[in-house]
């Protein structure tokens, strides 16, 4: 699914209503769309809508109407008076037959009283500036009073662009938004305040959101294609990964056994001689080799029978690790480098197929004069500058292309804050590296499949319980 920015929704607005049905159809499509998630996903309640001047706030009124036509009492909140109020949220205002005031601490008191809802139907996804003062106090006091809140499009005073909040925003339990989500709805903060993302078609057509030039996707499958396994597989068909073992030898061995249970037919471990007879004693199944110099591990590396490396976890950011860096990359296949190895990773001559994986602290390090951006930005001008595919971690991890593509990644899990998660996760993408597939599809994989993982693994996971979730 294509995430969209305000422009690129505005974009198919226009277009939809050039072509297609009028601009009050849509706003109508829009309330009713809402209005049945709500009927949906609440007992019939006290509701308070409120509604900005903009087409967010006609949307509102829709579905305040429709509501009120279900039998739910519904009452009306504005922020200035109907004649301050766009052409076509003034047209669904006047239809509107129900309460209507203006916006106030007390109104919050009725729907608090008789176990209600609030729907917020203020901006919608036009904020780019601060939300004014008397706004922000309501929802600061709207979000005290713990009221259930649903957006419509967007929580308001959430930037769609970036997530950022925009002085406030109410804690939404559900938003509904139309079309296609929005750029702020997955990234952090503004993914808390949206609360669970509901998008419900109005009518724009799938020709007109590929024609806005839409790169932004949520991460899944539909983004990669890992191959199925066939009779006339053997383990090098099925694609064989180099790992570097660095000084925390545990990080090697987790990559190691994700890229094994990611469906890699052959995983080797390089170490150096001294670290040997300890690998030895726990990695059946892991082919171990020793290379104490450039020259051996040089050797490992270029072998035809090897599909692709993994470097840097629990590694030293120091000369050796430069060079064997240096040698994956001159091997022209494709890598995964992390943690000891992001420090060299602007000085390698040939990253195209290299995936690199950053906490964020990691990042800025790498990137300091990228701290002012938000999170995508961050993803896509590194990826750009480096000419390599990003995955920038965390709870919105971020996956960026040289090219401007971009996926993110829905779900949410919190307990991958965990130690050796991230070394699984290079593991994982190492094992689509190895299978064929292009570098920026084989992080969408690595990083859904790590994912879904977790969430089978449940709470309080460790690393080794995302590994065994793979199956």
């Amino acid at each position: 699914m294509e995430i969209l920015t305000a422009e690129q929704m505005y974009q198919a607005d226009k277009e939809t209503v050039a072509r297609i049905m009028p601009e009050i159809q849509l706003m109508e499509n829009a309330g009713f769309a809402a209005a049945c998630q709500i009927a949906r996903n609440y007992h019939k309640c006290p509701v308070l809508i409120l509604c900005g001047t903009g087409n967010n706030g006609g949307d509102g009124f829709v579905a305040a109407r429709i509501l009120a036509q279900w039998g739910w009492p519904v009452e009306v909140a504005m922020t200035e008076t109907e004649e301050k109020m766009s052409p076509f949220a003034r047209f669904n205002a006047k239809r509107f037959h129900g309460t209507k005031r203006r916006l106030s601490f007390k109104r919050l008191a009725k729907p608090a009283k008789n176990g209600g809802l609030v729907v917020d139907a203020i901006f919608g996804i036009g904020l780019s500036r601060p939300v004014q003062s008397d706004i922000a106090d309501f929802f600061n006091a709207l979000n005290e009073s713990r009221l259930p809140c649903v957006a419509m499009d967007i929580p308001s005073g959430v930037h769609a662009d970036t997530g950022e909040i925009m002085g406030a925003a109410p804690m939404c339990e559900m938003t509904v938004t139309f079309c296609r989500p929005k750029i702020g709805h997955y990234l952090y903060p503004g993914k808390e305040y949206a609360g669970r993302l509901v998008v419900c078609p109005i009518g724009i057509p799938d020709d007109i959101v590929r024609k806005t030039g839409a790169s932004f996707y949520e991460n899944t499958p539909e983004l990669f294609s890992i191959p199925e396994a066939t009779p006339y597989d053997h383990k090098y068909s099925r694609g064989a990964v180099l790992i570097r073992c660095g000084k925390m030898i545990g990080a090697a061995r987790l990559a190691a056994q994700a890229c094994r249970r990611a469906g890699a037919g052959l995983t080797s471990i390089s170490c150096p001689s001294a670290i040997y007879p300890i690998l030895a004693t726990d990695t059946a199944g892991t082919v171990l080799q020793t290379a104490d110099t450039t020259e051996e591990f040089s050797a490992q590396i270029n072998t035809d029978k090897i599909s692709a490396a993994v470097i840097g976890m629990g590694a030293d950011e120091n000369e050796e690790t430069k060079s064997l860096l240096r040698l994956i990359a001159a091997s022209g296949k494709p890598f995964v480098a992390d943690a000891g190895a992001l420090p060299f990773i602007k000085s390698l001559k040939n990253r195209s197929r290299a995936v690199i994986t950053p906490h964020t602290g990691e990042f800025a390090r790498l990137f300091p004069e990228l701290k002012e951006k938000n999170k995508l930005q961050k993803a896509l001008t590194a990826a750009k500058a480096l000419k390599c595919t990003v995955v920038l971690k965390g709870a919105d991890t971020v996956i960026a292309d040289p090219n401007g593509k971009a996926a993110v990644n829905a779900t949410t899990g919190f307990d991958l804050a965990t130690a050796g998660s991230g070394d699984v996760l290079d593991g994982i993408i190492g094992a689509m590296l190895a299978k064929g597939l292009p570098p920026f599809e084989a992080a969408c994989a690595g990083v859904w499949l790590h994912s879904r993982a977790a969430e089978k693994a449940g709470k309080n996971l460790i690393a080794e319980d995302i590994i065994s979730c793979l199956k």
